[in-house]
């Protein structure tokens, strides 16, 4: 087996490094020296985007946020309609060179979709600014209380919930991707109103780690 290729590295504003390498054709993105993703096991973050983007209407609005290597938005763009609008929102500008660089081949031409915009941005800003959403689907962390910017605790508790919730179209929803199970965040999530629940999912097919994707929907009102 080949040795790692590191492509490149940088350090995020909290002073955590993030590395992006290369072995016998599969990516592998490091922070801090552990694994946070790799193209190897990407079934988690596929199944973010197909449990919750098929059956949305002719034109919704979803918001992605973390770019990751890509293949949460080619999963939305091949679950959703020609009319969907999808928006990318990453913080790391490097992240987005990354994928622009090296990664086509996986995304099959995910980031140059019509339907597709990519913002250097942080999710926090566009959910707020920018909705109202369909649905919002999140894999910036490793889970509710791992975080990879201290900044991203506010995604998870309860005044930032409810922002999320006020930013949703009605019977909009909010997918969470997570490392783990937490009980507390299902509790936290039904308490600010959400029909929720959680699903194991695996990260290659049927075989790989198991991941939890926190789904959280508002009710219609009546």
């Amino acid at each position: 087996m080949k040795a790692f290729e590191t492509l490149d590295r940088f350090q995020t504003p909290d002073g955590q490094e993030l590395t992006f390498h290369r072995r016998d054709g599969d990516y592998f993105v490091y922070l801090d020296g552990d694994e946070l993703m790799s193209s190897r096991a990407p079934g988690s973050e596929t199944a973010l985007a197909g449990l919750v983007c098929c059956g949305l209407g002719e034109r919704p609005r979803v918001l992605i946020g973390g770019l990751g290597l890509g293949y949460t938005l080619r999963a939305a763009l091949d679950a959703l309609p020609r009319g969907a609008e999808v928006v990318v929102a990453e913080v790391f500008p490097r992240v987005i060179a990354w994928n622009r660089e090296y990664l086509g081949d996986l995304q099959k031409g995910a980031l140059d979709d019509p339907r597709t915009e990519i913002l250097e941005s942080d999710v926090w800003d566009v959910i707020r600014w920018k909705g109202p959403w369909d649905t919002v689907l999140l894999d910036v962390d490793n889970g509710p209380v791992a975080w990879c910017l201290d900044s991203n605790s506010r995604l998870y508790d309860q005044p930032g919930l409810l922002q999320i919730q006020a930013a949703l179209a009605p019977g909009g929803s909010v997918a969470f991707w997570s490392a783990h199970q937490d009980p507390r965040f299902l509790r936290l999530l039904r308490k600010c109103g959400f029909d929720a629940r959680s699903q194991t999912v695996r990260a290659h097919g049927e075989k790989g780690a198991r991941h939890t994707i926190f789904l959280a929907r508002m009710p219609y009102k009546r």
